[in-house]
């Protein structure tokens, strides 16, 4: 297949510039301790838009959240050649492919994230929600449109539910975080997985 240039129209600027997720030995590994700190979900974030993209922020304000797709610019070569891991590094968990994780180790390492726009001032975007790293070259920005982007009756694996379980017990155990969403309680979700 022919290689294809991506040309990113921003970056990142944020106070997470740690890596929760790492390539390690054929794996994924989480980073609790970084993932305590760094509460990505909790700290706006910055997006710097390049000049010459700035028409294309135009009535981006009208919508209250969007969707990012970034480059997981960090991701050692070595690591996009990975088919399967544990998800979200956590071994108690059975190793699956990468096409079935959120994992940034891929073999094009481009994710996705939806966030709140806090404001717009001229090139630069205030999210929150964003869990892309200080530096991260942002490709894409469309707005969320739930008739599209939000599918009813979506049903998850049993094994991302314990994912998410594993994670509100992180938050639980963390007295500074103040939430975590139970996945389970999203509208989305169908009423016979709940």
């Amino acid at each position: 297949m022919p290689n294809y240039v991506v040309t990113p129209v921003g970056y990142v600027k944020s106070q997470n510039d740690e890596i929760i997720l790492k390539y390690s030995n054929k794996d994924i590994v989480l980073s609790k301790k970084i993932a305590r700190e760094n509460r990505e979900h909790w700290t706006p974030s910055h997006i710097f838009i390049e000049d010459e993209f700035i028409d294309c922020l135009d009535g981006i304000e009208d919508f209250s959240h969007l969707i990012i797709l970034f480059w997981t610019h960090k991701t050692p070569e070595q690591a996009r050649q990975i088919k399967k891991v544990h998800p979200a590094g956590m071994k108690n968990m059975p190793i699956k492919g990468i096409f079935a994780t959120r994992s940034p180790v891929r073999p094009n390492p481009i994710c996705k994230t939806t966030v709140k726009l806090l404001e717009r001032k001229g090139n630069i975007l205030v999210v929150e929600g964003l869990d892309a790293i200080d530096g991260s070259p942002i490709i894409d920005i469309k707005p969320h449109l739930p008739s599209y982007d939000s599918p009813l009756n979506v049903k998850l694996a049993d094994w991302m539910y314990a994912i998410m379980d594993e994670f509100k017990k992180m938050a639980e155990d963390d007295p500074e975080v103040k939430s975590h969403r139970d996945i389970r309680t999203h509208p989305c979700i169908n009423s016979e997985q709940k």
